[in-house]
């Protein structure tokens, strides 16, 4: 791979934007390698990667952000990825890293890629300890896009919080950067407004906090918000919400906002992707139809020509599960491209669609143009985290033994059975994979259901059937309660290190009943249901 030195923009790298507030930035120090990418950063040495964004410059280079890292998580050693394509996507070259500290404990992550109306090409991260610990976005600015190895500027600190959607340029050429507040997030500070409304009147010299939707504290999750200026001049957004999608409305520009509240879009905890078209239409990529919720499934792109309130069309992009957070552009020829992952710690896929809004409109190819799940990047190789250095497992000694006869079964809606094993992905809306798997729960099957929200599962085979949740000790999302208030008795069997073992919040109990056939158990946000075969 060919690498060049990073340029720096001297005028560039002296501007910080004015903010809200002056103390942000107290705890906010510039990554320490920012260019081509080391021995460290190969693709043969990724467990992890994935939310990706895409752009395209002028002249039709394409551009694809995302980040990854050598353990399958999100932590400490997550880097951002910046490639480049200069013929129509065939062939790629990984050309940036953006890696803070190297295996220190800041993670660079969330990236957005951009190309600016006067076609400088932006790219944007977040860089924290942990997901939300004092998190600030960064960016630097090139100012050739169609060049393979442009002159990027230094690394500039944008504001506090995090931008993972692609920034809005109003009629009245306002620039809007959709920074979410994840610390209020965090904290669940009641009356706090965490969905930010970043503007910037000179092209970016200097950015303003000028308003924030505010989402109730029971339905806060990252927000992944977008901006819609619609036809009458009002400013909607859509937030990604614990339930799907909620909306907010502003009428006096931004200032104020009304309380997110859901949307009729129906869609999982996750991000999606809208944006005027140039027809003046707007595109909405997203799972499954507007009207259905679904897993992280069935990718398909929809138009609306009344400014949101219908969606026509339909065109389904990629059917599997385990693809998620669309981003994309529709560039001057009208081709809309869209970049999103396939299996974050698995198939470690970065891929792009590119269709046009004809194909959109009737749910199938009409242009000839339609092109789909095209790869830009697979990662392999990486490290599995060392169970042995992760926390202490409780021994659940006062547990009743495992009982496997009779073998009941479990059946949900919208869920197939799948073999619990090694590297699974274990829930619908979220790309976890089973890190640990205990020789008594071999030949498991389990239902891949939504981590989040409220669940029903029924027996569709008298017996035992089994959940793993953590106990709530461990996590506050335990499904603990509610299984034992519908009869169900801790297994004595150790904890299992589920996903992610570094962190014991994901250390999982077993639980089980014997349930009558039509049964029917009910559990939130979240446990992992299991039965064996007859």
């Amino acid at each position: 791979m060919r690498h060049a030195s990073l340029h720096v923009t001297s005028v560039l790298a002296v501007l910080f934007f004015s903010l809200a507030t002056s103390s942000f930035c107290a705890n906010a120090v510039p990554p320490q390698h920012l260019g081509p990418p080391l021995a460290q950063h190969v693709v043969t040495n990724r467990a992890f990667q994935g939310i990706s964004s895409m752009a395209v410059s002028p002249g039709g280079r394409l551009w694809v952000t995302w980040y990854a890292g050598k353990t399958p998580g999100e932590d400490q050693n997550n880097y951002v990825v910046l490639s480049t394509s200069g013929d129509n996507g065939t062939s790629w070259e990984e050309v940036l890293v953006v890696d803070p500290d190297g295996e220190g404990a800041l993670r660079t992550y969330d990236p957005e890629v951009w190309v600016d109306p006067s076609g400088r090409l932006w790219l944007i991260w977040a860089q924290a300890v942990s997901h939300d610990k004092h998190a600030h976005t960064w960016a630097v600015v090139a100012e050739g896009a169609d060049a393979e190895q442009p002159p990027w500027s230094a690394p500039r600190l944008l504001a506090p919080g995090v931008m993972m959607c692609k920034p809005t340029v109003l009629r009245d050429n306002t620039w809007v950067f959709p920074v979410s507040d994840w610390e209020g997030r965090r904290l669940k500070t009641p009356d706090s407004a965490t969905a930010g409304f970043w503007v910037s009147k000179d092209q970016g010299a200097t950015f303003t906090l000028r308003g924030a939707a505010r989402v109730p504290v029971a339905h806060r999750t990252f927000d992944e918000h977008m901006f819609i200026e619609r036809k009458d001049g009002s400013l909607w957004t859509l937030i990604r919400t614990n339930y799907g999608i909620g909306e907010s409305i502003s009428t006096d520009g931004g200032q104020t906002w009304s309380e997110a509240a859901p949307s009729a879009i129906m869609h999982p905890p996750a991000r999606f992707f809208i944006s005027r078209l140039a027809s003046g239409n707007l595109l909405l990529v997203k799972h499954g139809p507007v009207a259905e919720k679904t897993g992280r499934s069935h990718l398909m792109a929809f138009v609306s020509a009344d400014d949101g309130k219908t969606w026509g069309g339909g065109l389904l992009l990629d059917e599997r599960n385990g693809v998620s957070y669309p981003d994309g552009q529709q560039t001057a020829d009208g081709t809309i491209t869209i970049t999103y992952d396939f299996s974050r710690t698995a198939a470690r896929n970065i891929l792009f669609a590119a269709f046009r809004e004809e194909d959109a409109l009737a749910g199938k190819d009409v242009s000839g143009a339609v092109r789909l799940r095209q790869l830009v990047s697979k990662g392999s190789g990486g490290a599995r985290p060392t169970l042995k250095t992760a926390h202490p497992v409780e021994a659940n000694a006062d547990g009743e033994p495992l009982m496997k006869a009779p073998s009941g079964a479990l059946a949900a809606e919208e869920s197939q059975p799948a073999p619990l094993a090694l590297g699974a992905t274990l829930f619908s809306d979220r790309s976890y994979t089973c890190d640990e798997l205990p020789a008594p729960l071999s030949g498991a099957t389990f239902l891949r259901v939504p981590l989040d929200g409220k669940k029903t599962v029924r027996c569709t085979r008298a017996g035992r059937v089994y959940f793993l949740t953590p106990v709530t000790a461990r996590n506050k999302d335990s499904a603990t309660q509610a299984l034992l208030d519908q009869g169900f008795k801790k297994v004595l069997l150790p904890e299992v290190r589920l996903f992610d073992p570094s962190n014991p919040a994901n250390y999982c109990t077993l639980y089980q009943k014997t349930c009558a056939e039509g049964d029917t158990v009910a559990f939130g946000k979240w446990a992992v249901p299991l039965f064996f075969s007859e």
